[in-house]
């Protein structure tokens, strides 16, 4: 004899939403996404590389400290867009079974463990190439 099977709770109807999205048409549209975020991640560089837009980047080589805290801005930036590309990283789950709960569960735990620290530390490093750059501009212009 089986034993009754309970109504689907809203968690577990949660999951079963979640598991309709892993279609290959929704695999498409997060190709798509990461595309475009790589694209702006891109012109955010172009920005940070030219002092945030308020000077040429020529302008960083005639003063030393400024040089440094460009320099510095480049890496740390490089730095920051690396990791955004890799928490981007699109993964293909071979053998995984929509209509297992507890294998999308799990597919969409890895998912935020293995993406929110390399997203979080791409944020970090981008925030202090924006502040490297800036200060490689201020120190250029107050210098001049």
């Amino acid at each position: 004899m089986t034993t009754p099977v309970r109504p689907a709770s809203p968690a577990d109807q949660a999951w079963a939403d979640l598991a309709t999205k892993l279609t290959p048409a929704a695999s498409l549209a997060r190709i798509d996404a990461v595309t475009a975020r790589a694209i702006t991640t891109i012109t955010v560089i172009g920005l940070l590389l030219t002092g945030l837009g308020a000077l040429a980047a020529g302008q960083f080589t005639r003063h030393g400290a400024a040089q440094d805290l460009s320099v510095a801005a480049v890496i740390v930036a490089t730095l920051a867009v690396a990791s955004a590309l890799t928490a981007q990283v699109l993964t293909i789950t071979r053998g995984l079974n929509p209509a297992n709960l507890l294998e999308v569960q799990a597919w969409y735990h890895r998912q935020f463990t293995t993406r929110a620290r390399t997203t979080q530390a791409a944020t970090i490093l981008l925030i202090l190439a924006a502040l490297l750059a800036g200060a490689a501009a201020a120190t250029t212009i107050l210098t001049a």
